[in-house]
């Protein structure tokens, strides 16, 4: 069955699998180029749309994600707890709240919620025979500068993400390739640990190039990288 990824903004990405349209984390106006929500939109249109919210980062969420999202024939919306607890009563009342370890049947989905290292949760969905991983902001943030006691944290929270995440085989992953770390916020690592068939850098703001400027370190047989340039730029699912 045709399934295909679209690129958005940043770490906003469609998903098409089975007649099923997901939205990953929709961001608020002032992190939304035009050409970008001019691309949402045109996908959203009609579909059956389910949208997934990892947390309650700007960059993330659009508190008017209701209003966003009016054009889509059908919606579902799934949500990390942080983002529930502060715009709760902007969502629709059969919003889907989820907390790190809980597991939820959705209307066709089976979803997941994996802790995160930063705020909210990342999410583990399987749909249409597809295993998706889609990160959030679960990342290895080393940044320069951390005293050894972060550092040590942030690195044995990642390694257990890799690992509880390594139980079965992913199809397609979307993890936080930032190019401000040293590390890419631990992208490389996730290809080479975890192997999937598909991988999407993202948490790039726009900046598109770092995809081919890293692209050796992204590298692993069996991985395709989708390496977008512009907001709607598509990647067929093998």
């Amino acid at each position: 069955m045709a399934a295909s990824i679209v690129y958005i903004h940043h770490d906003c990405f469609i998903l098409r699998a089975g007649g099923r349209t997901l939205l990953f984390d929709y961001p608020a106006p002032a992190y939304l180029p035009s050409e970008a929500a001019q691309a949402a939109a045109a996908h959203i249109a009609g579909a059956d749309l389910t949208v997934f919210v990892s947390h309650g980062h700007d960059d993330h969420f659009d508190p008017d994600l209701v209003r966003a999202t009016a054009m889509a024939g059908s919606r579902r919306f799934v949500v990390s707890d942080d983002v529930a607890d502060l715009h709760g009563d902007r969502l629709p009342p059969d919003t889907v709240v989820m907390e790190p370890e809980d597991v939820r049947e959705q209307d066709g989905l089976s979803v997941a919620a994996l802790e995160s290292n930063d705020m909210g949760v990342a999410y583990r969905v399987e749909v249409a025979g597809l295993s998706v991983y889609f990160g959030g902001d679960l990342a290895l943030w080393d940044w320069p500068g951390q005293t050894p006691a972060a550092r040590r944290a942030v690195g044995m929270s990642w390694r257990r993400a890799l690992k509880a995440l390594s139980a079965r085989p992913l199809d397609v992953a979307f993890s936080n390739m930032d190019p401000r770390l040293p590390s890419l916020s631990g992208a490389p690592q996730f290809v080479e640990k975890l192997g999937p068939t598909v991988f999407t850098p993202m948490h790039l703001g726009g900046h598109v190039e770092y995809i081919r400027r890293f692209a050796d370190r992204l590298r692993r047989p069996g991985t395709t990288v989708f390496a977008y340039t512009r907001p709607g730029d598509a990647l067929e699912i093998p």
